[in-house]
């Protein structure tokens, strides 16, 4: 099935709303999609751009050959309609169907925290980065950015410094790293177990400008809370952090001089209250509840726990208190088994109920 999947996306770009349509339509057998006729893309109610790319592209592509080539680089695909597939990123409008992954993307690294910013890092912006991301970093939380230049690199590197993890999502494709002198830093801290690459692109995609606004909205999308280190007025971190907002995530931005250029665009998210100021690692973890995350992900490793009981967890991962109908309907299983594993959950003392059936979670 996903051979065919990977070659339907490489043939015309398999949006979420696309993927919808062919899935009710064919009834999820995507064998049948790859093989079937213009008539049956339309009455599917797929665009008419889809499918005059896909039936002009079909012939040209061989599904093994896709799978190969993701093989090849190391790459494991996610699909979203799996367990392993990242639960924030199915809470975002448009998600990718597919998410291809090299390294070691591990079910702690949610809750995460993005961090972006300049890609001409003042050293201002370096010192504040070192104190956030490091006293984040220190509490165990994951950092996620884009491997650019400047905010990006500094992130990671603090990240890895400080013993925590790192996720880098490209705006390319997932056999190639971008910009190519960060490749021997992110080759190191994949052959580490130390992280991992994301990217929606395909093996041979090349870096367009028109690709990072669309990366990221993955960036925030993965994360709890997103930073904006430093920002110019018309710098693409505000990009970044507009997708935030609508994705309804955390936002902060370190206050700078009111002279200066780089810190133009924090400033006035700050001003407008989209923003809270980031005044160190310690008052966003006290704002997100994030204190004790490492000895907490160490007592959930600890703890075994099903699939579906993992599931749930992760989605008060996002939230401190949840009604018993909001987490039945984030779950996205059947109305039976959810109740069935918060009773669970709540019998291994790992949800609590406040009363009127609305749940913490203990770790």
């Amino acid at each position: 099935m996903i051979s065919f999947l990977v070659a339907i996306h490489r043939a015309c770009n398999l949006t979420f709303t696309r993927y919808g349509h062919l899935k009710r339509f064919f009834n999820d057998d995507w064998e049948r999609v790859w093989k079937s006729h213009i008539s049956e893309w339309q009455k599917a109610g797929i665009d008419v751009r889809a499918i005059k790319s896909f039936f002009a592209n079909r012939d040209k592509i061989s599904p093994e050959k896709e799978v190969s080539l993701l093989q090849k680089c190391g790459a494991q695909i996610l699909f979203c309609d799996a367990p392993e597939y990242p639960l924030h990123l199915r809470q975002i409008h448009n998600p990718p169907v597919l998410l291809f992954c090299r390294g070691d993307l591990q079910a702690d690294d949610f809750p995460s925290v993005s961090v972006v910013g300049s890609r001409k890092l003042s050293r201002y912006g370096q010192r504040a980065a070192e104190l956030i991301v490091g006293q984040l970093a220190d509490s165990g939380v994951t950092i996620i950015s884009g491997l650019a230049f400047g905010a990006d690199l500094v992130a990671h590197r603090i990240a890895l410094e400080h013993g925590s993890r790192t996720i880098a999502v490209l705006g390319n494709g997932i056999d190639t790293i971008y910009p190519a002198t960060n490749k021997s830093f992110a080759e190191r801290f994949i052959s580490e177990h130390r992280g991992a690459i994301l990217s929606e692109y395909l093996p041979g995609t090349e870096c367009r400008p028109e690709n990072f606004p669309t990366r990221n909205r993955l960036v925030s999308g993965l994360s709890r809370a997103t930073i904006i280190l430093e920002a110019a007025t018309k710098s693409g971190s505000l990009i970044t952090a507009e997708l935030a907002i609508q994705q309804n995530r955390d936002l902060f931005a370190v206050p700078g001089e009111i002279f200066s250029k780089n810190s133009e665009g924090c400033n006035h998210l700050i001003s407008i209250g989209n923003a809270a100021p980031a005044l160190s690692g310690e008052s966003i973890l006290q704002t997100l509840s994030f204190h004790n995350l490492a000895s907490k992900k160490s007592a959930k490793r600890a703890l075994p726990a099903t699939q579906n009981e993992n599931l749930v967890l992760n989605i008060f991962d996002d939230h401190n208190e949840l009604h018993i109908d909001e987490v039945l309907r984030l779950a996205n299983l059947p109305k039976t088994v959810a109740s069935s594993v918060v009773s669970i959950l709540e019998i291994k003392g790992l949800l609590k109920n406040l009363g009127n059936q609305t749940y913490v979670r203990t770790l």
